[in-house]
């Protein structure tokens, strides 16, 4: 599918506010209503797009997250990738360049179980070998909820939860559509989702496969800093390219994302943290395949190791 300067200024806008209307987008980037509603309905449709609601970690009880590096022998890069994808605790996989084959992202309940998690992947075949970072802080996350901490969730009932699993599935469902699945009318519903979303428990965001359709380059990063870096971090988390970073405890002191558009501003954007003061050093990676990104789904709390072990064989 080719994409224009218009579709990919809409699915900008989306990934900032995936419930606006047509009628906003059409206005924010030239275009009628119509004709807004025509591309955005076409970029859905190709799969380059999904819009979806991203809950906050909190309110799933998610309290552990982790980053992986996996060594590949013995199996092809790909049927690696795909097994590791199968586990619910890794919502991120994907194929990158360099000395690690596969990356992945893990979020689970607590550490126990995020290193339940990593044994089973240590056991899958082709898995030559695992580095493990966990992560102590989230600096920047651009598919959560902005709030570091969500107001209290007592406030929210089953009802409240129904219509999350709705949105988790189409973020830009109609309130039409979801008031007559959770029983409550237009307005209530409309009410329900715009408290949730200004709560910080929920944000309506479009979720794209940077590494499809040539639309955009997306690279990895980690980071040794002087002392605890935290300015470093923040001038760094304040770059619009990064798309994500976290401080870790393992190899480094940090990792992260760039999202851009050609190989020169990636360059660009590596100089420039390199040139920050704080940072002793970068290395970096490109993301060759996202074999998946599943953020709106919920890990389990516990996983058995029997299932897990045949899920990723």
């Amino acid at each position: 599918m080719e994409l224009d300067e218009f579709d990919l200024a809409l699915i900008e806008r989306l990934r900032i506010d995936g419930r606006a209307s047509y009628e906003s987008l059409g206005a924010d980037v030239g275009l009628s209503r119509t004709a807004a509603r025509a591309r955005v309905q076409r970029v859905l449709a190709s799969g380059a797009l999904r819009v979806v609601a991203m809950v906050h970690p909190e309110f799933d009880g998610i309290h552990a997250f982790g980053h992986l590096s996996l060594a590949v022998h013995g199996r092809t890069t790909a049927q690696v990738a795909e097994s590791v994808a199968q586990f619910p605790d890794t919502p991120f996989v994907s194929i990158v360049s360099g000395r690690h084959s596969i990356v992945a992202e893990l979020r689970s309940s607590d550490v126990a179980n995020l290193a339940d998690t990593v044994s089973l992947i240590r056991s899958v075949d082709g898995v030559q070998s695992v580095d493990t970072l966990l992560y102590t802080h989230l600096v920047k996350e651009s598919h959560l909820p902005a709030a570091q901490q969500p107001e209290s969730l007592e406030q929210f009932d089953d009802t409240d939860r129904r219509l999350l699993n709705l949105l988790r599935q189409d973020g830009r469902m109609p309130y039409a559509d979801l008031a007559d699945r959770v029983g409550l009318s237009r307005g209530a519903t409309r009410t329900r989702v715009l408290r949730l979303i200004e709560s910080g428990v929920v944000a309506i965001t479009g979720i794209v496969n940077p590494t499809a359709f040539g639309m955009t380059r997306m690279t990895g990063f980690q980071l040794h800093l002087e002392t605890d870096g935290a300015t470093a971090l923040s001038a760094i988390g304040r770059m619009a390219e990064v798309d994500f970073l976290a401080r870790t405890l393992g190899r480094c002191d940090a990792v992260g994302t760039l999202i851009t558009r050609t190989g020169a501003e990636t360059i660009d954007i590596l100089d420039r943290m390199r040139a920050i003061d704080g940072v002793r050093d970068l290395q970096s990676w490109t993301h060759l395949e996202l074999v998946k990104e599943q953020y709106d789904r919920r890990p389990l709390r516990v996983l058995p190791r029997s299932v897990g072990a045949g899920a990723a064989r």
